[in-house]
């Protein structure tokens, strides 16, 4: 790692990361598929399965009205921000200053009602 010129606490933190990771004995397809959502789960990102028949684009501003269906960008948000928030549902409940207020309707707790977001951190449900 001093090769690599890896910084002190990320070297320490990959080798414990990779002395957990050693007993587990996985095929290379579940090594990859355990890297791609610890990946995202690291960060905070959602993991969601897809819903057959959604179909979900990138929100713009102004393209967004009261009553739309939304959720938030799988990866909107980092940490423990993005746990709470990240691939959350609701209803589009108001539109201030170019905010978009949301309350969720995803039965997930906490209930996120008065929320306030960037149409950029949302997708909206066309189908």
């Amino acid at each position: 790692m001093q090769e690599a010129k890896v910084k002190v606490g990320v070297g320490n933190a990959l080798l414990k990361l990779l002395s957990a990771w050693e007993p587990l004995k996985l095929s290379d397809p579940q090594q990859k598929e355990v890297l791609a959502l610890f990946n995202k789960l690291a960060l905070g990102h959602a993991v969601t399965p897809e819903v057959a028949n959604e179909v979900w684009i990138d929100a713009q501003p102004g393209a967004i009205t009261v009553g739309d269906q939304v959720r938030v960008k799988l990866d909107a948000y980092q940490g423990s921000t993005g746990s709470m928030h990240n691939g959350r549902r609701g209803k589009v409940v108001g539109i201030r200053y170019g905010d978009i207020i949301f309350k969720s309707n995803d039965d997930k707790e906490p209930i996120l009602d008065g929320a306030h977001y960037s149409p950029h951190q949302l997708q909206k449900r066309v189908q």
